[in-house]
């Protein structure tokens, strides 16, 4: 079995609702790639929640890698979970030139991973230097939702999303455990938003966990 390694944790959150910065993510989804930008910028709270997401990636991902990262440096390829870019220097040449082919194309990198989760209000992010990281979040707190919370956590850890959602029902876990695909996982459950279970699971156990709570005017702040 793989031995769990020490990571620090980094996780932004914001809550929705309010007056939306409609400027300021206009500002945002335009340097986006052509598809997702076109899916940031309907006037839904899909949408919305997808954008706030993919801002706070951005501040998460800042803070761990001490340098601003470009909303073009986030890949977003079909059946995968989003991901930073194996060629940062490309990914920002790529998006100011208009086409992120080459970023698509480039491998996973080893470094950065994040993943991202809304449900009603709530939005967040969570990221970490190195290893791997799955993060859920669904309104309510009874116990199909908090078993739900952890299976979904895992799917998005491994990147495998709804093609593994057989094998996740079989999944067991302990209290800051489980076993995944031969991987034997950190698992920790979130108390933050009011109404909402939430849980996250790491490759590598968290010996620091940064918790971050912004506003949307401050999120999208330039």
């Amino acid at each position: 079995m793989q031995a769990v390694e020490s990571e620090t944790l980094i996780l932004y959150h914001t809550a929705l609702g309010g007056q939306w910065p409609e400027a300021a993510a206009r500002a945002l989804a335009a340097q986006l790639a052509y598809a997702r930008r076109l899916a940031a910028q309907r006037s839904t709270a899909q949408a919305q929640a997808s954008l706030a997401g993919i801002a706070l990636a951005l501040r998460a991902l800042a803070q761990l890698l001490h340098r601003a990262v470009a909303p073009g440096e986030i890949v977003f390829a079909q059946g995968e979970k989003p991901r930073l870019a194996a060629e940062p220097s490309l990914a920002a040449a790529a998006a100011a030139g208009g086409t992120l082919r080459e970023v698509h194309r480039a491998p996973r990198a080893a470094g950065p991973d994040f993943s991202i989760a809304h449900a009603g209000p709530w939005v967040a992010c969570a990221a970490v230097a190195r290893g791997r990281v799955g993060l859920d979040v669904e309104l309510g707190s009874d116990a199909r939702i908090a078993d739900w919370v952890v299976r979904e956590a895992a799917l998005k850890a491994t990147g495998e999303g709804l093609r593994a959602l057989r094998d996740v029902r079989e999944l067991e876990w302990g209290p800051r455990d489980l076993c995944w695909r031969g991987e034997r996982w950190h698992l920790r459950r979130l108390d933050l938003f009011p109404g909402a279970s939430a849980c996250l699971l790491t490759s590598r156990a968290p010996s620091t966990v940064e918790v971050r709570a912004v506003t949307l005017a401050e999120l999208f702040a330039p």
